[in-house]
């Protein structure tokens, strides 16, 4: 199980991004983090991998609290992470790309030998899984956008995670593609029985793929439930006077007016 407990985030200028959160994300759930820019989703859900540094809280997963180097380090093993921006190295083919995420299993003196042949099949079936084995050679600049966003997924999987975190994956994407993306993951997610995370604004996409939708504004979860309960009182709670990603203003209801809806404790 992976947890936040009472986990806190404030930057150095004193900007509070993560009011305390505890959350528990069950084993085997597909999980999205909903809410506008600046809401705190992408904080909490980099935290759930180190790569935010709490102000107070901790995160626990399987490895026991990531705060200890030995645990962040294993737990990162286990955890397959998806970006917003690819992070991917346009000059070297899907494969070189892919077999990036196996690095973390690399002493610094075996990383000098390369990798083995058994990790160049892992790699070459993950690429398939997101259908790109075709493409396995080509470098990915000059793949679509798309495109690049699975190679991010294959990425993720040559980890043979157990858990996927995925922060704002179709934020850059058109709806087609976007639809195409989390369609794929989900169910690679399901089909593998993989933990998943994922942080969007789109409340169409949260409400067809999440089992579990968390809401969060300025930086406190305000909803906590399944798609069937986001009515229009939890999005105005999420978004506020904000026009959401379905291009429909949420009824007017004031936040201070509205409680917390299912919030974790």
């Amino acid at each position: 199980m992976l947890q936040a407990l009472a986990a806190e985030v404030t930057y150095p200028n004193g900007t509070l991004a993560l009011s305390a959160t505890t959350l528990s994300i069950e084993p085997g759930s597909f999980t999205v983090l909903l809410g506008p820019s600046g809401a705190g989703k992408s904080t909490l859900l980099r935290s759930f991998n180190g790569l935010v540094r709490l102000t107070g809280g901790r995160i626990e997963s399987a490895t026991g609290d990531i705060a200890g180097k030995k645990q962040l380090r294993a737990h990162r093993r286990q955890t397959g992470m998806i970006f917003q921006q690819h992070h991917l190295i346009g000059r070297l083919s899907v494969l070189s790309n892919v077999l990036t995420g196996r690095l973390a299993f690399h002493s610094p003196l075996k990383t000098l030998f390369g990798f083995s042949h058994a990790e160049k099949e892992l790699a070459l079936r993950a690429i398939d899984r997101v259908g790109l084995l075709k493409e396995a050679l080509r470098r990915v600049d000059e793949l679509s956008g798309g495109q690049q966003q699975r190679v991010g997924i294959a990425r993720a999987l040559v980890q043979s995670p157990e858990i996927i975190l995925a922060d704002e994956p179709v934020a850059s994407l058109d709806p087609a593609t976007s639809d195409h993306v989390l369609s794929l993951l989900h169910g690679i997610c399901q089909s593998d029985g993989l933990t998943a995370v994922v942080s969007l604004h789109q409340i169409e996409f949260a409400k067809k793929f999440a089992g579990r939708i968390v809401g969060l504004h300025a930086g406190k979860v305000v909803f906590d439930g399944p798609p069937s309960q986001l009515d229009e009182n939890a999005v105005a709670a999420i978004y506020g006077n904000i026009v959401p990603a379905s291009g429909r203003l949420p009824r007017r209801v004031p936040i201070q007016n509205i409680p917390p809806i299912g919030v974790a404790s």
